[in-house]
């Protein structure tokens, strides 16, 4: 779980969302495609989500599942190279991985030709055409079931996140919420429990984030040394070392830093920039919790076995 707090220091290749649905490609773990192919087919099937205004993102809840088979098979021998034929059928499905919610799903068939198996494979994924407005339907028609499905249970994952956060599985319970849309109406309620379960996981994750927070600090990176250690919860096991960190931060600091910390003070000496000052530091510790999340649901989605993401 080291690597998920590593990645707070640096920007999460799943951005925080804007609204709209966000879905990744989760490739089963024995797929019959080379890492070529894969590639090939992820990029195909996030290209036909975007033009229909579903967002791309590494990984995530929902993910569109394709499982290849071969419908048949064939090899030419002649002249000076054996050619191998390929003809391919491909299940797709948008799902929820933790769920196993199937939203919708589509099947079709697709021929490659080529000098190996894998050669040949890989022209069959790559003649799909994910213009076809067979795809298009599909891709909204699934975006809107996906919204539907948040409307309608809201109370439910909120109840199952916090069976899972009763029984310590922080990761399983942030990533199940992690990709709810911020469109919807019950956002907040979301929102509100994402943040309870995380102040919640800080007790079992807080050596990381200590170890975080003293990365930073030897790097004299003093902002998110600060920022990473006032996450810890008072009632962690960390915190008193998170308190004597926050003091060794203040007393070590370099002259310059504290130069431009008294400079930055007789800046605010209002009230109203005082309270500017502090709306500006809540935000930071804000942004860096979201970061920490989208890193815990990273983390327990590469974690699981059947399922491949790459991005």
């Amino acid at each position: 779980m080291l690597a998920f707090i590593t990645l707070v220091m640096i920007s999460l290749v799943c951005s925080a969302q804007s609204g709209e649905v966000y879905l990744s490609v989760a490739m089963p773990q024995n797929s019959i495609l080379d890492s070529n192919a894969k590639t090939i087919l992820k990029n195909k099937l996030l290209t036909a989500a975007t033009s229909q205004g579903v967002a791309a993102t590494e990984c995530s809840a929902i993910a569109m599942v394709p499982e290849v088979s071969i419908l048949s098979e064939d090899k030419v021998e002649g002249g000076m190279r054996t050619i191998y034929t390929r003809q391919v059928c491909i299940t797709l499905t948008v799902r929820n991985i933790i769920t196993n919610t199937v939203f919708n799903s589509i099947q079709f068939e697709t021929n490659g030709e080529g000098y190996t198996v894998n050669d040949a494979m890989r022209s069959a994924v790559t003649k799909i055409n994910m213009a076809n407005e067979r795809y298009a339907s599909f891709v909204n028609d699934a975006k809107n079931k996906i919204k539907d499905y948040y409307n309608n249970n809201t109370s439910s994952l909120i109840g199952k996140a916090n069976t899972l956060a009763s029984q310590q599985q922080y990761d399983e319970a942030l990533a199940l919420l992690s990709t709810y849309p911020e469109s919807l109406n019950e956002y907040p309620l979301i929102s509100k429990t994402i943040t309870d379960i995380f102040r919640k996981s800080q007790s079992k994750y807080c050596g990381e984030l200590m170890q975080a927070a003293r990365a930073a600090y030897s790097q004299r990176d003093f902002v998110s040394a600060s920022d990473i250690a006032a996450m810890i919860n008072p009632q962690s096991s960390c915190s008193s070392e998170a308190k004597q960190l926050l003091a060794q931060i203040k007393r070590d600091s370099d002259k310059e830093y504290n130069n431009q910390v008294e400079i930055e003070r007789e800046r605010y000496r209002t009230e109203a920039a005082l309270e500017r000052e502090r709306i500006q530091s809540n935000e930071r510790v804000r942004t860096t919790s979201i970061k920490a999340v989208r890193d815990i649901a990273t983390a327990y989605y590469k974690r699981q076995t059947r399922y491949v993401w790459f991005w």
